[in-house]
């Protein structure tokens, strides 16, 4: 993903939006009481809860800017299918 963009709507009410695929990620509540809901394709584990805005905006941007890197001569780690 090269880019994405965060959308004021109003209070309690926040969007983030990948050009060409819409709205990916939606942030809803108040203070002391925010939850995000993911919108792009696939599994999910639901509704995730914080405290803050940005919370919501720190677990979105790590999903969306994780960054698989292995450094050269080091063998990549595997893990099982079912503990995916």
């Amino acid at each position: 993903m090269k880019d994405f963009s965060v959308v004021y709507r109003n209070y309690g009410h926040w969007d983030i939006c990948v050009p060409g695929e819409g709205r990916i990620f939606r942030i809803r509540g108040g203070p002391g009481n925010y939850w995000v809901s993911e919108e792009r394709a696939g599994p999910n584990d639901g509704l995730k809860y914080f405290k803050t805005v940005q919370a919501c905006m720190s677990f979105i941007t790590d999903e969306l800017m994780f960054e698989l890197i292995v450094a050269e001569g080091q063998k990549p780690q595997m893990i099982e299918g079912w503990n995916v």
